[in-house]
């Protein structure tokens, strides 16, 4: 159901210059929601911008600057004074070789993915907290849940996010936040690896930023995208013996 003039909320969104985080900010502008759209290139952000419906903001940050972030949310709350919810999307990815360690790549995954949801955090749960209500997600991936090829610096800092949402929900839902997870499968993005293996079931990322808004009133504190078998079957894979499922893994993705 579309927002009107009265009622209308505010999202915001990080990682919202390109892949998913660019498709949701069309999706809830066609639905009715103001936007405050954060990324790095702000000369992206202004394009996408410029295609939105209602009131929005462009408050570009690289998510790894906690003052840049900081600053980016105080434009944000002296703009719309509340913030409704938050899509906590920014994110990198890198393919590894493990036989060429990098620590610098570790380094960036886990200041830009883990570290850039804890500053856009320290900022969002103090409002949310004073207007005893809000919506947090924290956008995840299958690689968070057991090591995939290519996959071992971007997985570990996505396993964190898992950890640390669960352990948000015991503080902030009694005082009225919801917290919840949305993990995408493989989704077509510029970060996609392309050619290095099989990605079973790839969606475009418009794709999954409908399912991810259409999932909004979800009670489930974990969602997939699309919650169809092959991300149950990804999901229960870490259930069994580790050489079973490493076994599958290499025969499903063709590594």
């Amino acid at each position: 159901m579309k927002l009107n003039n009265i009622n209308r909320k505010l999202v915001w969104i990080t990682g919202a210059s390109s892949g998913i985080g660019k498709e949701l900010c069309y999706k809830f502008s066609e639905e009715g929601w103001n936007i405050a759209l954060t990324a790095r290139r702000k000369s992206e952000l202004e394009k996408i911008s410029k295609m939105l419906n209602n009131k929005n903001l462009v408050c570009s940050a690289d998510v790894k600057s906690k003052s840049e972030v900081k600053l980016a949310f105080e434009e944000l709350f002296s703009t719309f004074n509340k913030i409704d919810l938050a899509i906590l999307n920014a994110g990198t990815y890198q393919s590894v070789d493990c036989k060429k360690i990098d620590s610098e790549t570790f380094k960036h995954h886990m200041e830009v993915n883990y570290l850039g949801v804890i500053h856009s955090l320290e900022q969002i749960i103090p409002k949310m907290i004073s207007q005893r209500i809000g919506h947090i997600i924290i956008i995840t991936s299958p690689s968070g849940w057991r090591g995939l090829p290519k996959a071992a610096a971007y997985g570990p800092t996505k396993a964190a996010l898992k950890n640390l949402a669960q352990s948000l929900r015991y503080d902030l839902e009694p005082l009225g936040i919801k917290v919840q997870l949305f993990c995408p499968s493989f989704v077509e993005t510029e970060s996609t690896p392309k050619g290095e293996h099989s990605l079973p079931g790839i969606i475009s990322a418009n794709k999954a930023a409908n399912l991810i808004y259409n999932s909004l009133n979800s009670n489930s504190f974990e969602n997939f995208i699309p919650n169809n078998y092959l991300i149950w079957a990804l999901y229960f894979l870490k259930f069994l013996p580790e050489n079973i499922s490493y076994k599958l893994i290499k025969w499903r993705t063709g590594y």
